[in-house]
């Protein structure tokens, strides 16, 4: 993220070495990441003093690079540039991050901005391109491809179209914004200036004998033609003789020539075929005019004597964007795209600039351009610093230099990579777009990790690597992956997926109680704390949440990510264990509670396949006749008719309904109730009915702000027999009391306070009181519909059992507390008979049976001590988790503890130091540890599709110098 902090000093000093000028403050350490904005520049602009950091910063002359750098600028205009750069105590630090690479603002040496229609004189030099520059438009879409200046020329398809001029796309003031008002007499002798009409000129007065006159032709016609014509156009201008050349080009043109020739205007024509390219050579060199070559597709077999001229060149790369593919030609001398041109002219000693048909994707030009081996300093330099020196302006822009303006665009990657984005674009010392702001085209979540080393998860490691996630979710892992545009680069060491503390406690605020098995634990859940944060940024993203015990039954297990701030993306699974007891104080007993509650699991899992079989092999019976439909429209019949005789049956029909009506259901009160009394403010009541039926205790909260300022505690009795509904609770004013009756499903009566009293009646909008959680949407209720006879009927649903079918299934983990090595055979063999394979918690002599588990447990959870001695082996000291690894039992790590997970880690790092496979301890903390909790399609490794729950690491995994430079939930940065 960029954040700005104000660093405040109390004593000036000298400049750290490696700046560029003197009177700095110390060196000021780099703070934040680019991300979230804490502030506006907007509100800074008026101090216009910013400490600009990046990883990179090219300053394109001489080609230098910083890594990192800093670029300090004062009132819109470039201060110092250096590796040490310090803060002055009025400075705002804008840190990019390490990912960043700065640079000047581009310069595109050509655009159409101008272009207006072109003048019918084939010489038109006093048309000026800043008459028909809108200086109020919009060029947003420009800006956010980093291009901060642009030539813009006058018009196409002339000899000479008129005067080109350099300016800057946004600025407060339209003369800051004019770089260079006649940077270039922009013309051409390509086939499309050889299109000029004839000049016609009509007679004043017209005459019947004279006619309208004819149109005078005007050159080019060919190559020869321009030639004869410019040198035609020179020697008029430099004629003595006011009126030469008037006829043929027109006085104002010959005078308008003069005038820039006289200012040593360069004269900028676009040649394409090397003959044209020729031809203007010797026309500058006979002509002795400052020349600069305009398009110059063919120039590669003249480099050498455009070098040797010193004539700069602005080569438009032959590719068109967005357009349809065209066809180049079969014939031997087709003249099909070349792109190694810029390399062949820089490789012979000539400038070039890079241009296209879009300053937009000057960047992609640019790169495209780079074929050939032109250099990446080269090619950037083509599009910042080369173009600013050929039109004149590279006193103010092209470079990062002290005194220059502050004009700049950051980048998310190197500048020719081909992928690279833009982040922002500063104009005079001012951000004018950033990927960040809200109405920006290419915002963008998405954050790409390039490391030296992306640790996969399940032993797959790859040397470099790279992902990309977005939305919450892994899109790409490889060794080089995309990079949408406006996405966030970091680059680190190494990278690894979010850690799993395969069992813990975290957010049970140590709470001991066991809830019943079918308690959904995601009903405690909440946005993650600064505990939550910190765990989390200690490399623990995953937590498998148990309650501290077991039952009889089982306790629920829940996965879920405490640090995330989305409930919705908080829960990974709910349940996705159950955790039972084996071990019993009576040896005798152990594992019974176990044995039977599987075997019910097994006997409730059987009726449900026994349910869809039957019901699989059910043939519907055929639809009868609307006999229903018959009956009910006799019935009708007969009601009519009763009814021209009397009116019993309506009287009985309303008697039922009241009766209906009149009847309460078993819990009337509890739920959401919500009124407007008349006069007074809304009144809404959260009501609990514990009993639930009957009559009885009711606790609950009152808001009314014509009562109260505060929420109200209320408490009272429901007397179902006198329909009597009674509260009282104590007020921000004083003590209120409510008398309710429950009439056709409203809650009528009086409510009265310190200060006021009225009437009411409330709606019942909700039926649930809620606890913990969110409410969900109310589904809507279906109409009922009789089952067809004979259509097999589902067993009823228990709770209790649903999480060990769900286990008999092999679609929930059971986990079993069980150590000694005679327990866990046991245990192991039992659940072998009923199709599973358990996840052995605690398990201290697992080692000892470790051949005879193998392959038939879903894993162990081996308690903390990483070295045990084993008294048959004298002092030899073992580590049960290698030993079991190597063995082929999966093993996790898990912290009995809440925010005790931040040591896993390090337990981790402290297991390889005693032989365990550092490969295998990663395993243990991701992939391992998610497939024995059922959570593995998830997360647990770096996959596309996955959740991103991803670490950037400053070494390597497990190391214990090894520190979690960033990490990401649900692909959200970590920020406590």
């Amino acid at each position: 993220m960029i954040r700005r902090h104000q660093i405040l000093r109390a004593a000036a000093a000298f400049v750290a070495a490696g700046t560029l000028v003197a009177g700095l403050l110390p060196t000021a350490e780099a703070q934040g990441p680019l991300g979230e904005r804490r502030g506006t520049l907007d509100a800074l602009a008026g101090r216009g003093v910013f400490l600009l950091e990046a990883g990179t910063v090219h300053l394109v002359e001489g080609g230098e690079v910083l890594r990192p750098g800093r670029v300090l600028v004062r009132d819109g205009k470039i201060v110092a540039v250096g590796k040490d750069l310090a803060a002055p105590a009025d400075a705002e630090v804008v840190d990019f991050g390490p990912g960043a690479v700065l640079l000047p603002g581009l310069v595109s040496a050509y655009s159409p901005y101008a272009r207006g229609a072109a003048s019918p004189r084939t010489a038109a030099p006093g048309v000026r391109s800043l008459d028909t520059f809108d200086f109020y438009a919009d060029f947003t879409a420009v800006l956010e491809s980093g291009v901060t200046s642009v030539y813009i020329a006058p018009a196409d398809y002339r000899l000479i179209s008129g005067q080109g001029a350099v300016v800057k796309l946004t600025g407060t003031e339209r003369s800051s914004r004019i770089l260079n008002p006649t940077a270039a007499l922009h013309g051409a002798i390509d086939a499309q200036a050889r299109r000029t009409p004839g000049y016609w000129t009509p007679p004043v007065p017209a005459t019947a004998d004279a006619g309208m006159g004819p149109a005078v032709r005007q050159l080019p016609r060919s190559t020869m033609g321009a030639v004869v014509a410019l040198d035609e156009l020179v020697a008029a201008a430099r004629s003595d003789d006011p009126e030469a050349g008037a006829d043929l080009y027109g006085a104002d043109s010959i005078r308008d020539l003069r005038r820039a020739m006289e200012a040593g205007v360069p004269w900028r024509i676009a040649a394409v075929r090397a003959s044209e390219i020729r031809a203007l050579l010797d026309f500058a060199k006979r002509a002795e005019v400052p020349l600069i070559l305009d398009k110059a597709t063919e120039a590669k077999g003249l480099a050498s004597e455009i070098a040797a001229a010193q004539v700069p060149v602005v080569f438009r790369v032959p590719f068109e964007p967005n357009s349809p593919a065209r066809d180049h030609g079969k014939a031997e001398d087709a003249r099909w795209p070349s792109f190694d041109v810029p390399a062949a002219l820089v490789k012979a000693g000539a400038r070039v600039a890079i241009a296209g048909s879009s300053p937009s994707d000057l960047l992609f030009f640019a790169a495209l351009a780079s074929k050939g081996g032109l250099a990446e300093e080269d090619a950037l330099r083509a599009i910042t610093l080369t173009p600013a020196e050929i039109s004149g302006v590279a006193d103010r822009v092209g470079s990062i230099a002290p005194g220059k303006d502050a004009d700049f665009c950051v980048l998310n990657a190197d500048p020719l990579s081909g992928f690279a984005s833009v982040l922002s674009t500063w104009v005079d010392g001012k951000e004018v777009w950033s990927v960040r702001s809200a109405d920006s085209a290419r915002a963008s979540d998405a954050v790409v990790l390039e490391v030296d080393e992306l640790h996969v998860g399940d032993g797959t490691v790859l040397r470099p690597g790279a992902i990309l996630f977005a939305g919450g979710k892994i899109l790409e892992v490889g060794p080089r992956v995309a990079r949408p545009l406006g996405a966030r680069v970091l680059h680190g060491a190494a990278a690894m997926p979010g850690m799993i503390d395969a069992l813990g406690f975290l957010g049970l605020e140590g709470d001991r109680k066991v809830p019943s098995t079918s308690f959904k634990m995601a009903r405690i859940v909440s946005p993650g704390d600064e505990t939550d944060r910190r765990v989390a940024e200690h490399g623990v993203t995953t937590v498998v949440l148990s309650p501290r015990g077991s039952s009889s039954s089982g306790a629920p297990v829940m996965a879920y990510r405490p640090a995330g701030e989305e409930l919705d993306s908080q829960v990974i699974g709910d349940p996705v264990a159950l955790r039972v007891n084996w071990r019993n104080s009576n040896r005798a007993l152990a594992g019974k509670s176990v044995t039977e509650l599987l075997e019910k699991g097994a006997a409730y899992r059987q009726k449900w396949i026994d349910y869809e079989k039957a019901l699989s092999e059910w043939t519907p019976p055929a639809e009868e006749p609307s006999a229903d439909k018959a009956g009910d429209e006799e019935e009708g019949e007969d009601a009519e008719a009763e009814s021209e005789d009397g009116d019993e049956p309506k009287k009985k029909d309303k008697k039922d309904k009241k009766d209906k009506k009149d009847e309460l259901e078993p819990d009337p009160i509890t739920g959401r109730w919500v009124g407007m009394p008349e006069g007074h403010s809304a009144l809404k009541l959260w009501l609990l009915f514990e009993a639930g039926e009957g009559s009885g205790a009711v606790t609950g909260n009152l808001r009314c702000d014509d009562l109260s300022d505060i929420l109200v505690r209320v408490e009272g009795h429901w007397n179902r027999e006198d329909n009597v509904l009674g509260l009282k609770g104590l007020g921000s004013d004083g003590w209120i009391s409510f008398e309710a009756k429950v009439e056709e499903g409203k809650l009528v009566g009086e409510v009265h306070g310190a200060e006021a009293g009225f009437e009411f009646e409330l709606e019942r909008t909700l039926r649930e009181y809620v606890v913990a959680g969110r409410t969900e949407r109310k589904e809507e209720e279906a109409e009922e519909k009789a089952e067809p006879k004979g259509k097999p009927k589902p067993p009823r649903v228990d709770e209790k059992l649903e999480p060990v079918r769900r286990a008999l299934d092999g679609k929930l983990t059971m986990i079993v507390e069980v150590d000694r090595a005679d327990e866990i055979l046991a245990c192991v063999e039992t659940f072998e008979r009923f199709g599973i394979q358990p996840v052995l918690l605690g398990a201290a002599d697992a080692w000892k049976v470790v051949d005879e588990i193998a392959g038939r447990v879903r894993g162990v959870l081996i308690g903390p001590r990483m070295r045990i001695r084993d008294p048959k082996r004298g002092s030899q000291l073992l580590t049960p988790y290698a030993l079991l690894q190597s063995a082929g039992v999966p093993v996790a790590f898990h912290s009995d503890a809440e925010e005790g997970a931040i040591d896993l880690p390090i337990e981790a790092a402290y297991a390889v130091a005693n032989g365990m496979s550092p490969t295998g301890a990663l395993r243990a903390l991701t992939a391992d540890a998610a497939a024995m909790m059922s959570i593995d399609e998830k997360v647990g490794t770096l996959a596309p599709g996955k959740d991103a729950d991803v670490l950037l690491l400053d070494g390597p995994p497990l190391a214990p110098g090894t520190s979690v430079e960033k990490a990401f939930v649900a692909g959200e940065e970590v920020q406590s």
